[in-house]
Parts: C-alpha cells; sequence; structure tokens
C-alpha cells in the first residue's frame, strides 16, 4: 500500500520541515517496513488547489494523511474534498493540533493528539481489509508515555538533515505550566524528554550536514536547570558553528545559564504576553516585574540576543494596558519582539472559558479575537497597525542598536511613537524601510524641537541600516558626520544623542559600508576627526 503523508507548511522557508509526518513514517518503517511505502511530500499555503492535487497524485497514494494546523486548515480541508470526489478510492485521514471530530467528510478518520502509535493500529486495520470507518473505535488517544521508544527520524534517515536550510529539533513534549490560550499539556502532567544519547547522534549529525539554523521545538527548554545545561554543553562541543533558537522561561535563568547561551551563536524568545499581572491571571499565567527584569540581567551582560512574545486582546486587557507592556519590553532592549493577536483555539481551555469572558473570536481558523468587553473593535484595530509599525520600525528596521539612544531625546513612550508611526504608515507607503525611518524621525525631531540633532540621528540610522542589512554588495554613502568615529564612540558607551553631538562635530563625507563584514570606511579624501 502506498502511503503518503502531507505536510502544508505556512512559506518555503527554514522552518518548512516535516517532522511530524517524519515521525510517523519513522515509527510505520520500524513496525511495518516491508508493507507500507510511505513517503513524505512539502507543500506550501500559496499554492494553489489543483498544483497541490497534481504533486499529490504523482506519488499514486492508496491512503493520503494530513497534518493539520491553524494556517492550512481551510487548504486541506478542500484538497480533501477535492481528492474525494475525483479519486474516491482514495482513503483520507488527517491529524494534528486542528483535527477535530466534526472535521469534514471527506476525511475517512481522524488520529487525534500524538499518533505514533495509532497510526500503526490504523495502517495494521486497512492492511487487513478493514474499514475506515472503524478505525475510531480502534484507537484511545493518548499521550505517549515513554517517547524514549520512538524512532529518530534522522537516525533512520527518514529526513536528510542535508535537504534543508534549517531543521526543526523536538527535545520534549508536554508543558508543566497550564496557559489557557496553549493546548501543548492539555491532556499530560509534566515534561516527556527525549534521552540525551539520541540528542547527541542527532547534534552530530546535524553538524555533518552542515544545517545552519535549528529551531528547537521544546516551549520551556530551560525549565529543567541541569538537562538544559547538559544540552548546551553539547552543543558548544559537537555543534559550534549552527545557530540555534531556543524558546524559554525567564524563571529559570541563572548566571552559568547565561554563560553557556552567549558560547553559541543563538536567540532566545520569551514569552511575557502582558506585562499586567491581573491581566495575566485571567489566562493562567503570572508575572513579578521585578524579577522578570533581574532575571534578564545575566542574558543581556553575557550579550545575549533574545527577544519577547506579547499579546494583545487578552481578556481583562485594554489598548491602554497592552501600550503599557510594549513600554515595559522594550526598556529591556530586546532584540525584537513579536506581536500577536489573541487566538481562541479549538482544544484549549480559553475555547471553553470564552463565553464567560465575553470573548468575540472568529469560529474558524485562525480563530482571531475580535473584542472583548474591554477591547473593543476599534482597540483591536489599533493594536493591530501599533503592532505592523513596530515589526516595520524596530524588527524589520535592525533598530535595537540606537532605538533607545534616538528616542530619549524625545518626550514620548515608545508605544506612543509607534503609533504616531502607525498613523505615518497610512499616507506613506516604501519599501526602503531605513528613508522611512529618516523621514519619520525628521518629522518627530521638527516637531519636538530638536531639529538640531536630526542629521546626527539619521546618520546613525543610515550607518546600523546599511550594516544590518543583508545585502552582499558594499555601497558607498554619504553622511553629515564621520559614521568611523561615530561607531567608535558609540562602541565605547556613548549613549546619549546630546553628548555624541558635542563629541561629533558636523563633517559631511563619503563612506563605504560592507555589510557582509559589518565594516564601514570613509572616503581617505575626508579629513579625519576621530578622538
Amino acid at each position: 500500500m502506498n502511503l503518503l503523508l502531507i505536510s502544508i507548511h505556512i512559506e518555503d522557508s527554514a522552518r518548512a520541515v516535516p517532522l511530524g509526518p517524519a515521525m510517523l513514517a519513522s515509527s510505520l518503517k520500524q513496525t511495518l517496513p516491508s508493507k507500507l511505502n510511505t513517503s513524505i511530500l512539502n507543500l506550501y499555503a500559496n499554492q494553489s488547489p489543483s498544483e497541490c492535487v497534481d504533486a499529490i497524485l504523482k506519488h499514486s497514494p492508496d491512503c493520503i494523511g494530513f497534518s493539520i494546523y491553524v494556517w492550512n486548515r481551510t487548504l486541506t480541508l478542500e484538497l480533501a474534498t477535492i481528492l474525494k470526489q475525483t479519486h474516491p478510492e482514495i482513503t483520507l485521514f488527517a491529524g494534528g493540533p486542528e483535527v477535530t471530530t466534526n472535521l469534514d467528510s471527506s476525511i475517512d478518520f481522524i488520529l487525534p493528539g500524538e499518533s505514533e502509535e495509532t497510526i500503526i493500529t490504523a495502517m495494521n486495520h486497512l492492511l487487513e481489509g478493514g474499514s475506515p470507518n472503524d478505525i475510531s473505535k480502534l484507537i484511545t488517544p493518548a499521550p505517549i508515555e515513554n517517547i524514549s521508544l520512538l524512532p529518530s527520524p534522522f537516525l533512520d534517515q527518514t529526513l536528510n538533515p542535508a535537504d534543508y536550510s534549517g531543521m526543526l529539533w523536538e527535545l520534549s513534549r508536554g508543558c508543566p505550566f497550564k496557559c489557557d490560550f496553549c493546548f501543548e499539556a492539555r491532556g499530560t502532567e509534566g515534561i516527556r524528554r527525549f534521552p540525551l544519547d539520541r540528542i547527541r547522534a542527532e547534534l552530530q549529525l546535524f553538524a555533518k550536514s552542515n544545517v545552519e539554523q535549528v529551531f528547537v521545538l521544546d516551549p520551556t527548554f530551560n525549565y529543567n536547570q541541569d538537562s538544559a545545561k547538559e544540552i548546551l554543553q553539547l552543543i558548544i562541543d559537537e555543534a559550534p558553528d549552527i545557530c540555534f533558537f531556543f524558546e524559554i522561561r525567564s524563571e529559570f535563568v541563572d548566571a552559568e545559564m547565561a554563560k553557556l547561551f552567549a558560547l553559541i551563536n543563538c536567540s532566545l524568545q520569551i514569552g511575557i504576553q502582558s506585562a499586567s499581572d491581573e491581566v495575566l491571571k485571567n489566562i493562567n499565567r503570572s508575572i513579578d516585574l521585578d524579577d522578570f527584569e533581574n532575571k534578564l540581567h545575566p542574558l543581556h551582560e553575557a550579550g545575549v540576543a533574545y527577544g519577547f512574545d506579547l499579546i494583545y486582546g487578552l481578556p481583562g486587557d485594554t489598548l491602554a494596558g497592552f501600550c503599557d507592556s510594549l513600554d515595559f519590553a522594550l526598556c529591556l532592549i530586546p532584540n525584537h519582539v513579536d506581536i500577536f493577536p489573541l487566538t481562541v483555539l479549538p482544544g484549549t481551555r480559553l475555547h471553553e472559558t470564552a463565553p464567560s469572558l465575553k470573548l468575540e473570536h472568529q469560529p474558524h481558523n485562525p480563530y482571531l479575537v475580535t473584542s472583548s468587553p474591554t477591547f473593543n473593535e476599534n482597540d483591536m484595530a489599533l493594536a493591530a497597525d501599533l503592532a505592523n509599525a513596530f515589526d516595520i520600525f524596530y524588527n524589520k528596521g535592525k533598530a535595537v542598536p540606537w532605538f533607545s539612544i534616538i528616542s530619549a531625546v524625545l518626550d514620548m513612550t515608545p508605544s506612543a511613537f509607534f503609533m504616531e508611526f502607525a498613523e505615518r504608515l497610512k499616507t506613506r507607503k516604501t519599501d526602503d524601510i531605513i528613508s522611512l525611518q529618516n523621514d519619520f524621525i525628521k518629522e518627530l525631531f521638527d516637531k519636538h524641537g530638536r531639529t538640531s540633532l536630526t542629521l546626527l540621528a539619521t546618520d546613525i540610522i543610515t550607518c546600523f541600516g546599511y550594516l544590518e542589512s543583508t545585502e552582499e554588495n558594499s555601497i558607498t554613502l554619504s553622511f553629515n558626520h564621520n559614521p568611523e568615529d561615530l561607531l567608535h564612540h558609540m562602541e565605547h558607551g556613548v549613549a546619549d544623542l546630546e553628548e555624541l553631538s558635542i563629541l561629533l562635530p558636523e563633517q559631511p563625507c563619503e563612506a563605504t559600508v560592507n555589510p557582509t563584514d559589518n565594516s564601514i570606511s570613509v572616503d581617505d579624501k575626508t579629513p579625519s576627526a576621530h578622538i
């Protein structure tokens, strides 16, 4: 029997790795090696249904399994409808977070929850001539107690890391926390971890395969501090050239862990969600702002890149409260902040409590909250505009090294700054973010009576903007101040725009910026004012 397992990704990116289907394929390879011909197909959400169907049918499948997520549910069901109408002899089934019992009549059966064991039962039943309609009676969805017995899709060559630009790496399952908006911990108690020997072997394979990026699938990587430190040391020893992305909890960071993070190429993501403990209590979370800030000090001191998650539309929150959360996040100088609207996902506790909380939300994916008693529809739209403006100016605009320096001379909170930038975006459309930043700063400095500092501010934005760009070619630019001297002072701790203006006399010049080696050199004809 030809079994085709399909993964429909958001886009073709470093994260587009079919790890879920590969885990199922590995289990089947271990248990039913001679009875099934299992293959994996990568599709993308921006592909047309006809294009997807053509790719599917090239595999001549007898049975097709879909992994359903929020981003691909609609396309998946459309494909299932087409396939059932045109090829009714093909058995269709689905698994993944978006699987529900009333999924769609085109789907013959579902495998909810962790499916490495239940898929073996289902395939055995079909191989013996059983009806797909009976499979629901044969399986009991439950977390796999001993995940150490599951085969590795990397080590058994189901997935070849060398075939992908990035890699997903599952270290554990489960979560000790019970956040209402997440289904990570529902139906499970505690954390189940893969054995260290397997982790070491996979890590060695990643390094051997020249993998460049690894996205660690562990929502609380550092919850067990000893285990986290052991894995970090493994990375230092076995894969020092790979860039890793971790999700961590601030509560469990200490100085030793921060030093280990600093010894590898990595970025950390930390979920704040809100800076209001009262708001977080409504979703079964909490925060101690002083403790949160203190726990980040070792990371900041060690020079580790970290970013935050924020959510707007949380029950009990307001637009003003969300702005306060953003202001708090930015005072900690994060490398980036990802801002999301609240979603009410089926299967989460929030989905059950949404009516009592009077959360209005979309009934279908992506299940976005549209309003609440304290966060009306207009405020949700304003928060969305603010989130977009922030992403453009701060995240995509690489503003981390200089935002606090430039914004400090303005009598504005960061959220007010980005709210005004959001208004500016309504009348200014351009893909040139550096130009957009410079024009906006000129307007703000004029408005706030800081015109004398405008040229220096725009030099800083231009200098860092091009140094941090992804361009491979060098570029010659005009500056109002010597950029070599500017960088020299900033690298030596001068973080006040007015002090910089005293140290740096106006000196029009041209300089070549090379983003590939992060260097800048002033034209030889320009006299140096280096101090």
